[in-house]
Order: structure tokens, then C-alpha cells, then sequence
């Protein structure tokens, strides 16, 4: 069948524009699906921000710290603990603290110092803790308390021993 030729532009011209929203819709549909370019090698090799702006990473354990660190775990797992955070060993620091979790979900903080397990944060366990701050001698703890508060308690390493600087909230409200 032949048109005549003032009828052919609008025919093209409605098929330019069907291919062009044909391989439009293509490209879209690819952008969606296909995953995401990833970082270039220079960019992957910088340490990982903790969190912090500016703060960097901390470098990997060595053997000495890490065989240290599994027998603080073994400590843990031998009083029918898991340890919540690895993280929270901190291998230079002169006291090193794990807060661990029982099967009922009871938690406890067992202090090391010089290799040594050297006690605990309480003699009863408690049901919401967490290691708040870690810093040469000092370990600070957070109690969740019953009523939805969180205290916070500070403990001391000396004498070779671990004293609260505060009063440990009672066992009923924790």
C-alpha cells in the first residue's frame, strides 16, 4: 500500500517517538535491576569509621590478644555465658571487660586484668547491661532499670581488684 507522501512524516515521526519511550522504558528497567558500581579499590582499603566522624577503625588483633580474648570467652562459656559484643574487649587497655548472657537471658560483666578473670560487676545477675565506656582503669556500665531508666556505674581497677565507684542498682530493680 502506498500513502501518499504528505501522510508519511506523522507515521515516522509516531514511530521515532515509539522507539524512543521503547528504549527508554529498557534503560529504566536496567537501572532498577542491575546492582549498583562498587567502591573503586583505592576508596575499599581505608580503615572503617566506628561511627564517629573522624574516629578510625581499630586494627586487628594480634595472636597474643585474640588466644587472651578466646580464653576470657572460655571463662564466660564455662559459667554458661555467651559474650553479647566481642567488640567490647579492649586488648591494650589494662582492665578488659565482656558482658555476657545466659540461656534465660540473664546478663553479667566479667572484669580481666593481666590475663586474669578478676570478678565480677555484681554478685547477682541483671537483666538489661550494657558496657557504655572503656578507658584505662575505668569500665562504665548501664543498668536498665525496671521502670525503663538506665543507670550508669563506674567501676575501678586496683589492688587487683574491681570496686564500683557507685552503688550497683539493687538486683529487684535491674
Amino acid at each position: 500500500m502506498h500513502y501518499p507522501r504528505k501522510r508519511r512524516w506523522p507515521l515516522r515521526l509516531l514511530g521515532f517517538l515509539a522507539t524512543v519511550a521503547l528504549l527508554g522504558s529498557g534503560a529504566a528497567i536496567a537501572y532498577m535491576v542491575l546492582p549498583a558500581k562498587e567502591e573503586p579499590p583505592a576508596a575499599a582499603a581505608k580503615p572503617r569509621a566506628t561511627g564517629k566522624r573522624g574516629a578510625k577503625a581499630t586494627p586487628a588483633l594480634t595472636k597474643a590478644q585474640r588466644r587472651a580474648r578466646r580464653e576470657a570467652v572460655a571463662k564466660l562459656t564455662g559459667q554458661g555465658y555467651e559474650p553479647v559484643r566481642l567488640a567490647d574487649w579492649r586488648p591494650r587497655a589494662p582492665v578488659k571487660v565482656l558482658v555476657g548472657r545466659s540461656d534465660t537471658d540473664a546478663m553479667r560483666a566479667f572484669f580481666f586484668a593481666g590475663g586474669k578473670f578478676v570478678g565480677y560487676d555484681d554478685a547477682a545477675t541483671s537483666n538489661r547491661l550494657r558496657l557504655v565506656k572503656a578507658a584505662g582503669t575505668s569500665v562504665t556500665l548501664a543498668y536498665k532499670l525496671s521502670d525503663g531508666s538506665t543507670t550508669k556505674v563506674r567501676f575501678r581497677y586496683a589492688d587487683g581488684r574491681v570496686t564500683p565507684t557507685t552503688p550497683v542498682p539493687v538486683s529487684s530493680l535491674r
